[in-house]
């Protein structure tokens, strides 16, 4: 269906047939894990046995396994989909365990996730103690890439459906996993992309510091400070050319040699003045 959406197999033709079924064996790969083979060799296998004795089990089990990847969404990331099962699953076990251990009265409510493998679509609502966060991922029919340029950064389209985070904890949370996508798509790795999207750690408080110095607000200092918040809006615009990437492609700067070398010369002159 697309470059990462394909199946491998071989059929071999046993003494006899066709009263005797072919030998169905799809070969596992980066995009078939072994879960997905034994469910394959398995339902392959079923279709071409219905027609023994019959020369039409070449066309019952390419006729399975064109519909199946036809149909099926999650073709490209059958095992990625399997790990978010498990990972749901893991964390309502902990959860399990930490109101046991608590002896808590009343009961996390469990995480749960719902497949719908012929949309392509994922419905998560994700439960930790009081708060819960609901969501749903759409795949793109291009997974991992998009079919479409205008949807660049959406393989993974996440649509945040309700929670009872605060609005500005919520969009922070959303904000980070639709960035991810795109960091990803851009050709990052998964632990690059997720490191960039780790908050930085807040500093620890020396308990023997002194007490802060009182500092007093003057129409003076509030002009500089303006003038200071205007500089380094300058500085973060310029050092956004010296640092842009083209879209599709990491690798390749968006701004001439030139225009990029202009930059960092003004942002140089600017923090010097």
């Amino acid at each position: 269906r697309t470059a990462s959406t394909h199946v491998r197999l071989t059929l071999t033709f046993p003494e006899g047939y066709p009263s005797r079924p072919l030998i169905v064996d799809v070969a596992p790969d980066e995009i078939v894990p072994n879960g997905l083979k034994k469910k394959l060799d398995k339902e392959l296998r079923s279709d071409a046995e219905i027609f023994i004795g019959q020369h039409e089990q070449i066309g019952a089990v390419f006729n399975r396994l064109t519909h199946f990847i036809d149909s099926n969404k999650f073709v490209p990331c059958w095992k990625e989909l399997r790990q978010c099962v498990e990972l749901v699953n893991s964390t309502n076990s902990s959860s399990k365990i930490n109101d046991a251990k608590n002896k808590n009265d009343k009961l996390s409510k469990c995480s749960t996730i719902i497949i719908n493998d012929k949309k392509g679509k994922i419905s998560l609502k994700l439960h930790r103690q009081k708060y819960y966060y609901s969501c749903s991922i759409i795949i793109d029919d291009n997974y991992p890439s998009t079919a479409r340029n205008e949807d660049w950064g959406k393989a993974c389209l996440l649509t945040m459906g309700s929670t009872n985070f605060p609005p500005k904890i919520e969009k922070i949370l959303t904000g980070q996993a639709k960035e991810l996508v795109r960091r990803m798509q851009d050709g990052m790795s998964t632990e690059a992309a997720m490191m960039m999207s780790n908050p930085m750690k807040a500093p620890e408080i020396d308990k023997n510091e002194k007490a802060l110095t009182k500092v007093r607000i003057t129409k003076d200092s509030l002009k500089g400070l303006k003038r200071d918040t205007e500089t380094l809006s300058i500085v973060r615009s310029l050092r956004e050319v010296d640092s842009a990437v083209c879209q599709g492609n990491a690798t390749i700067k968006a701004n001439s040699k030139k225009e990029r070398k202009d930059a960092r010369r003004t942002v140089s002159k600017t923090l010097d003045g």
